[in-house]
């Protein structure tokens, strides 16, 4: 795979994956609205739906989605390739980009303090920690946001822990979307009341610069766990636009994986920030 496809790549996931995530590490509690006596009536309030939702999410200790077909487009520029991702809940995820015949030529390591990503074909490795989304893109992004975002559990930009009555109803209408509003971002969440499942989670930065939408669908139950088969991630950024669609072939949950990190004193640093240059 050559450099500028890995660029392609990476900046096309920085945008999709961590655009969304400039905020300040505290969320700030929306302005309560007056309830109405449509809310007051209906089962479930905001903060009961979030329990519910965090109660019925997908919670696992390890995955591993050994066949998968990514689609990306970026700046006009589409491709497909396979792919496999490995999850050690709350500890690493590696995700392998296999071109050509399962040969895996691309590869991204993160842990909770590190993400590494390493170019196989050129021999090449680029290590850093998260604060290069801040440095380059003007973005604050954690390992805890992108293990969530697809994993189909709910989040909040920049925050590992939020209380769930900083939610509301959208429109003060329940039942619909749930809908969280700080200081740099709009985020609201579409739930699947009668399955207590996310269907989709869209943010809106404050300063109108930055969308996304993540869609879940296609849900299948294998080894116990309810989990969307494909993951559509659409984002604009300014005139640029990007996509990362996941479509998951097969997968297991809490079955033994191995992650062994990249002998990297077989590759040559290179420098993370070429990466992201257009």
């Amino acid at each position: 795979m050559k450099p500028k496809l890995i660029r392609i790549l990476v900046m096309a996931a920085a945008i999709v994956l961590f655009g969304a995530c400039k905020t300040t590490k505290t969320a700030v509690k929306p302005t309560q609205t007056a309830t109405t006596p449509t809310e007051a009536a209906h089962e479930f309030t905001p903060a009961d739906m979030v329990k519910q939702l965090q109660l019925a999410q997908p919670a696992f200790r390890t995955a591993n989605a050994s066949k998968m077909s990514v689609y990306v487009d970026f700046k006009g520029r589409q491709m497909d390739v396979k792919a496999s991702c490995k999850i050690i809940s709350d500890s690493a995820l590696y995700l392998s980009i296999q071109p050509f015949m399962g040969v895996e030529l691309f590869r991204l390591e993160m842990t909770p303090s590190t993400l590494i990503v390493v170019d196989k074909m050129n021999k090449r490795f680029y290590e850093s920690n998260y604060s290069i989304f801040r440095n380059t893109l003007g973005v604050t992004v954690n390992y805890d946001v992108i293990q969530s975002l697809i994993s189909n559990r709910l989040f909040v930009p920049g925050d590992k822990v939020f209380l769930p009555d900083e939610f509301n109803w959208k429109d003060n209408t329940p039942g619909k979307s749930l809908t969280l509003q700080t200081e740099s971002f709009n985020q609201e969440v579409l739930v699947d009341v009668l399955l207590s499942r996310i269907a989709a989670v869209m943010i809106l930065s404050a300063d109108s610069t930055y969308t996304m939408k993540t869609d879940y669908s296609d849900f299948k139950k294998t080894d116990g766990i309810l989990f969307p088969q494909k993951i559509a991630i659409d984002a604009n950024k300014g005139e640029e636009k990007s996509s990362f669609h996941f479509t998951i072939e097969q997968v297991e949950f809490n079955k033994p994986v191995v992650m062994e990190p990249t002998n990297l004193s077989r590759y040559t640093r290179g420098n993370i920030n070429s990466l992201f240059r257009k």
